[in-house]
């Protein structure tokens, strides 16, 4: 007869095999290629954090250009979020995408910046609104129709206008977006919603 194994033996058992099944099914969101880098990255190796920052740097740009449009300090902002990624490389635990970690660096950068911006702009943009008239928003014979949209969408509240930039123009699901802005999937559809409400508001005038 075989004999029984002690409890904390069969505990021991089923903690080994829990951990060597979610071993299996983590995925891979490093490339070994990625791995290296990061890895060089960590131990300050300068040629790694050079490549680190030529493979992403397009990235952060695109996104912080979406998110303030043409801006002067856009530069300036871009080493602050390399900066703030390079001093948080030990404690990436490459449980995400590199560059969905990024992104949550990046918007924690311009949050922010951008509530700050929102509302000093808001009452000058209330009275330039009235003072323009109308009739002035969506000429499309007239004006760029991109320079137009950039500039509606700078008309958005910050949180509304992140979640929009993220969902259209990155192609980030509502679950990688709500992972990012550390938010509830709902609330991240909510803001969804609303942000493309108030552009059909201001498209048609209704602002």
């Amino acid at each position: 007869m075989d004999q029984a194994l002690p409890i904390t033996d069969l505990f021991a058992a089923d903690a080994t095999t829990d951990a060597a099944a979610t071993e299996v099914r983590a995925p891979e969101y490093l490339t070994t290629e990625e791995q290296l880098v990061l890895a060089g990255a960590r131990a300050g190796n300068p040629r790694a954090l050079r490549q680190f920052y030529e493979a992403h740097q397009s990235q952060v740009r695109g996104h912080l250009y979406r998110l303030l449009g043409p801006d002067s300090e856009i530069d300036d902002i871009v080493q602050t979020v390399f900066a703030r990624a390079f001093a948080a490389l030990g404690t990436f635990k490459g449980n995400s995408a590199l560059s969905t970690w990024l992104y949550r660096i990046t918007t924690n950068t311009t949050h922010n910046l951008l509530r700050q911006r929102f509302r000093r702009n808001r009452v000058k943009s209330a009275f330039q609104w009235w003072t323009d008239g109308r009739d002035a928003h969506l000429q499309t014979g007239r004006v760029d129709v991109r320079g137009e949209a950039e500039r509606l969408l700078q008309r958005l509240a910050p949180d509304l206008r992140e979640v929009f930039v993220f969902y259209h123009y990155e192609g980030l699901t509502l679950q990688e977006i709500s992972q990012i802005l550390d938010k509830p999937v709902s609330t991240v559809g909510d803001r969804l919603t609303r942000a493309r409400k108030r552009l059909q508001d201001l498209v048609h005038g209704d602002a």
